[in-house]
């Protein structure tokens, strides 16, 4: 019995340090991959890939944008269909420009200025808006990371 003992309780400690190990995250590798999801994210909205576009947004994300009722993922990629179904204009993103990304667990937060520039159909620049915003990612259940919270404003 002494020895069926030690042999489960070596088990329950091996198992408990690989659920332990398991969990645990390092901190610069999530910030590199939230970048590197920022940093593609223009690439998807550019081509009009609108799953990619929704792919970086949680499916209970609260988008908060100025002049705008708060949407959810569905009103969210909705009104990017609507954009990209345009016929009189283009829009295309830059890549972000990353002023800071913390993570904290399970969470990381973001402040980021977005370039968006719409055209006409012969490309002449009718407009371009810079977007200061703030994200905050929550970790899914696969490890990657999405936007839980996206808050933007317009800085012209």
């Amino acid at each position: 019995m002494k020895g069926e003992n030690r042999w489960l309780a070596c088990g329950v400690i091996t198992f408990g340090v690989a659920v332990g190990c398991a969990q645990a995250h390092d901190p610069a590798q999530d910030q590199a991959a939230i970048e590197a999801a920022l940093k593609q994210w223009p690439n998807e909205f550019n081509a009009e890939n609108l799953a990619g576009v929704c792919g970086l947004f949680a499916d209970d994300v609260v988008l908060v944008y100025p002049d705008a009722p708060e949407r959810n993922r569905d009103e969210f990629c909705d009104q990017m269909q609507t954009l990209f179904d345009d016929p009189a204009k283009q829009f295309s993103y830059a890549a972000p420009d990353i002023s800071e990304v913390l993570v904290d667990g399970d969470l990381a937060t973001v402040r980021l200025i977005w370039t968006l520039t719409v055209r006409d159909t012969s490309g002449k620049v009718l407009e371009t808006v810079e977007e200061n915003g703030i994200d905050v990612f929550r970790r899914q259940a696969d490890s990657s990371w999405k936007i839980h919270v996206s808050h933007a404003f317009t800085q012209n």
